[in-house]
């Protein structure tokens, strides 16, 4: 071990008359390890909300969607087995969508509650591409979107028996419709509404279940049927939407893969990646994480002026030491090493114990849920939180690289000293 890395500890553990030195160099070590440790926890519940949210996004919005400019309704088949083969696609699948009117229906069989919704719909049995969705039905299977459900309804007074097809939705549009599961719900094209003249088109489905996402703006409003009857009822709508939608191996990927679709589909085509539909909220998030890392990393900056001021009276009492070291033959640079270490060990003790507890602390949070959240403000009934390393690594190296900055000016003023003038006038 070099000796100037031996004296700069030594010069930190203080003899009896120096004990205020040691207590602004423990203030400074424990300044360190306290932003960091904020910093880390900060990092870790950012990352596990940013992760929560794209999660929740992803259930419902599909990684790469494909669909016509001009709004047509067109036959995806051919597009689909040239763009399934395509490296990082797992799973590829058709579907419809458009805006619709839902209508409750009361025991009598009146009209009860009317509400907007959007209709989605959907290739039900063994679609890849809805693994998220599948994660959150609280109610239900998506297989019963393919099936045709007997159901006793009222009609002008009487009771008869029909077979209906399945509807999945949102469990906060089914609180504002009084639906439960087993009740009929009827949908509405509003296009064909605009014209005023003919019978509008309708569609009666039953409700095999409810999902429940966390997200209002997907539980308020999504209605999921089969692709069959989803086609059935928008046939003519002109607010249609027909589309692929595709799922990625690695969704980080969607950008790179929407770009090589849509060479292959051509300008008639729009392709949109969930990166790009969702950009300014996760943008948003990633530029609150860096204000979090900025703001947090200030603690450690003022850390870092307790070892400016520390640094400075160590070399103010060590001045006679210093001459000594000199004039026994210790180089310029070698003094300023002996400096430098001291502001690297406050540095690198503080960040160590720092990240630990922070670490610590993350795990327990996410382990334990030791901060609940009200369910009906957030969507989750916890904190979050995910460990990655990099964040770790991060705030630790930017932490060191303040302490050992901070030692720089102590070092090059305890390099400037003149022996001959401390020793002669000392």
């Amino acid at each position: 071990m070099r000796f100037e890395y031996l004296i700069g500890i030594r010069y930190l553990r203080a003899r009896r008359k120096e004990r205020f030195v040691s207590v602004i160099a423990f203030i400074s070590l424990t300044g360190v390890m306290l932003g960091t440790f904020a910093l880390t926890v900060a990092l870790s519940v950012m990352s596990g909300f940013q992760e929560d949210l794209r999660n929740r996004l992803l259930a419902f919005t599909p990684q790469i969607t494909v669909e016509r400019r001009d709004g047509r309704v067109w036959d995806p088949a051919d597009l689909l087995r040239r763009i399934s083969s395509l490296p990082g696609v797992i799973a590829s699948a058709p579907y419809v969508t458009s805006q619709v009117m839902a209508v409750s229906s009361t025991p009598s069989g009146t009209p009860g509650y009317v509400e907007g919704g959007m209709l989605r719909g959907v290739v039900a049995r063994d679609n890849p591409v809805l693994t998220e969705l599948r994660n959150t039905l609280e109610k239900g299977t998506l297989d019963s979107l393919d099936r045709e459900h007997p159901l006793t309804i009222v009609e002008k007074g009487e009771r008869r028996e029909v077979n209906l097809p399945g509807a999945i939705v949102g469990r906060t549009l089914a609180a504002e419709l009084g639906l439960q599961p087993g009740d009929p719900l009827i949908l509405i094209s509003p296009a064909s509404l605009a014209g005023g003249m003919g019978a509008p088109r309708l569609k009666r489905f039953v409700v095999t279940g409810y999902f429940h996402s966390g997200w209002f703006e997907f539980d308020s409003a999504l209605i999921f049927v089969s692709l069959r009857n989803g086609r059935a009822l928008l046939a003519d709508d002109p607010q249609l939407q027909s589309g692929v939608e595709l799922r990625l191996a690695n969704m980080f990927d969607a950008p790179a893969v929407a770009k090589r679709i849509g060479e292959i589909a051509g300008p008639e085509f729009r392709v949109s990646d969930w990166t790009h539909t969702n950009a300014p909220l996760f943008s948003a998030l990633q530029l609150e994480k860096a204000v979090y890392f900025l703001v947090l990393l200030l603690i450690v900056l003022v850390a870092a002026f307790n070892i400016i001021a520390t640094l400075v009276m160590v070399v103010m009492e060590r001045r006679k030491e210093i001459a000594i070291l000199r004039a026994m033959g210790a180089r310029a640079r070698s003094i300023a090493a002996i400096f430098l270490c001291e502001g690297a060990a406050l540095g690198v003790v503080g960040t160590v114990l720092g990240v630990l507890a922070g670490f610590g602390a993350s795990w327990a949070i996410g382990r334990y849920h030791l901060i609940r959240l009200p369910a009906d403000l957030f969507m989750v009934s916890a904190v979050p939180v995910r460990l990655y390393s990099v964040n770790f690594i991060a705030v630790a190296i930017a932490a060191i690289l303040l302490c050992l900055a901070a030692a720089i000016y102590p070092a090059l003023h305890a390099r400037a000293l003149s022996p001959v003038e401390v020793i002669r006038y000392e």
